[in-house]
C-alpha cells in the first residue's frame, strides 16, 4: 500500500496551519483526568490547536477556557497544574465560574456596564468526559463526546475507571512531526530493529487490528499469560480489578491520543501534541489497576512497578530516538513511503487524516 501523506506534510508549516484549523480544533482531544480536580480552583493547563486553554474546577463544575487574559492579553494561569482563582498575574482581573472578569482592581476608572463586561468573558470550550477522562473540543462539536468515540466509549470508561495509582509522568520534546509519533506507535513492524531489549521481549505480535469511526485498537497475546505463577504473585493485588485483558491492547483515539493495556493491570495514557511542524510534546502518564491498599504490596509487585516505570521510559526513548532519524530523513526523500499488511493502523490513520485535510477520501 502506498503511504498516503506525503514527506512535505511532515515538514511544512503550512500544513501544522491547516492542520490546526482542519482539524485539531474540530473534533474532541483528551485534555485530562477528573481526579486533578478534587478541590475548589484546582486547574490544568495545555495546548490544544496551537490555543492554550486552562481547564479549571470553578463552583463544583470542571470547566474549559481559553486561557488569555482579555484585558491586556497576559496568560492566567502560567503553571501546568495548581489551585489558585482564575486570575491574571499582570493586573489581577480575576474571572467568575462562567469566565466573566467580576474582580476587577480600580474597576470604576474603566467605566464598564454589564453588556460590555459580559463581552470581556473568556472563550469557553465544550467539555465532556469519558469515565475519569476529560475531552474538550475547540469549535461547536458536530457530535457528542459518545458518538465521537463510538464503540470505544463504553470500554475507555471501564478502562479509565480502572486508573488507580498514578505511578509515572514522563514528559518529553521529540524533534519530530507529531504524526510521526502516531504512526510509529500504530505499527510493530518497528519492534525487532528498535524495541530489541524491551518491548520485543513481551512477545506481543499479530495482526488482530479493529477499526471503529476513526479510532483503531491492537489486541496480541503475550510471552506470559496470567496463569504463570510468577505472573499471579505478581497481579496477586489486582485480582478483584474489573478490567481484564488477556495480554495487551493498544487503542489510538484519533488523532493524538493513545491508550495501552498489560492484562489490566498497567495502563499507560499517551499525548502527542505539536509545538512546530518538526517539534512535538509527548506525555505518557502510567497507571496501575485498583487493588488492595498499597501497603500490602508484596515484594514482586514494588519491583514489578519499578521495572514498569523503566519499562516504558525506555521504550519512549528509543521511540524518540528513531523518529527524531525519520524526521531528518523525510525532509530530503523522493519516496511517498509504502505501507504493509502490518501497518494497517498508520494507513487507516492515514485515510482519516486526508479526509480532515483535504476532503479527498
Amino acid at each position: 500500500m502506498k503511504a498516503l501523506v506525503k514527506p512535505r506534510e511532515y515538514y511544512a508549516h503550512d500544513t501544522l496551519l491547516e492542520e490546526n484549523d482542519k482539524l485539531f480544533r474540530k473534533i474532541w482531544h483528551f485534555a485530562g483526568f477528573l481526579h486533578d480536580y478534587v478541590n475548589e480552583n484546582d486547574f490544568t493547563t495545555l495546548r490544544l490547536g496551537s490555543q492554550p486553554i486552562v481547564i479549571q474546577k470553578l463552583r463544583g463544575t470542571i470547566r474549559a477556557f481559553h486561557n488569555v487574559c482579555s484585558h491586556r492579553h497576559s496568560i492566567i494561569q502560567t503553571e501546568s497544574k495548581g489551585n489558585r482563582p482564575l486570575m491574571c498575574p499582570y493586573h489581577g482581573w480575576t474571572y467568575d465560574n462562567n469566565g466573566i472578569p467580576r474582580g476587577i482592581p480600580k474597576k470604576p476608572l474603566f467605566k464598564f456596564t454589564e453588556n460590555e463586561l459580559d463581552c470581556l468573558k473568556l472563550k469557553e470550550y465544550s467539555l465532556e468526559t469519558c469515565g475519569q477522562l476529560i475531552f474538550v473540543c475547540l469549535n461547536e462539536p458536530e457530535v457528542s463526546l459518545n458518538e465521537f468515540l463510538g464503540d470505544h466509549f463504553q470500554e475507555l470508561a471501564l478502562m479509565s475507571s480502572n486508573f488507580d495509582t498514578k505511578i509515572d509522568v514522563n514528559t518529553m520534546t521529540i524533534n519530530a512531526n507529531w504524526k510521526i509519533l502516531v504512526e510509529n506507535t500504530l505499527e510493530s513492524y518497528h519492534v525487532n530493529m528498535v524495541h530489541t531489549n524491551t518491548f520485543k521481549n513481551l512477545g506481543a505480535q499479530g495482526l488482530d487490528f479493529e477499526f471503529k469511526g476513526l479510532h483503531s485498537s491492537w489486541t496480541a497475546p503475550l510471552k506470559l499469560n496470567e496463569n504463570d505463577k510468577k505472573l499471579k504473585r505478581i497481579h496477586e493485588p489486582f485480582k478483584d480489578r474489573n478490567y481484564r485483558i488477556d495480554g495487551y491492547k493498544h487503542i489510538c483515539v484519533f488523532p493524538n491520543t493513545l491508550i495501552s493495556s498489560t492484562y489490566g493491570v498497567s495502563f499507560n495514557l499517551s499525548t502527542i501534541v505539536p509545538l512546530s511542524a518538526s517539534e512535538t510534546l509527548f506525555t505518557s502518564f502510567v497507571f496501575l489497576a485498583r487493588s488492595k491498599p498499597e501497603q500490602d504490596y508484596n515484594s514482586l509487585t514494588n519491583a514489578y512497578i519499578e521495572s514498569l516505570i523503566a519499562f516504558n521510559r525506555n521504550v519512549f526513548d528509543e521511540d524518540k530516538e528513531i523518529c527524531e532519524h525519520v524526521q531528518k530523513g523525510v525532509e530530503a526523500s523522493q519516496y511517498d513511503g509504502e505501507l504493509s499488511e502490518e501497518e494497517r493502523r498508520v494507513c487507516k490513520f492515514q485515510e482519516n487524516y486526508k479526509k480532515y485535510m483535504y476532503k479527498e477520501l
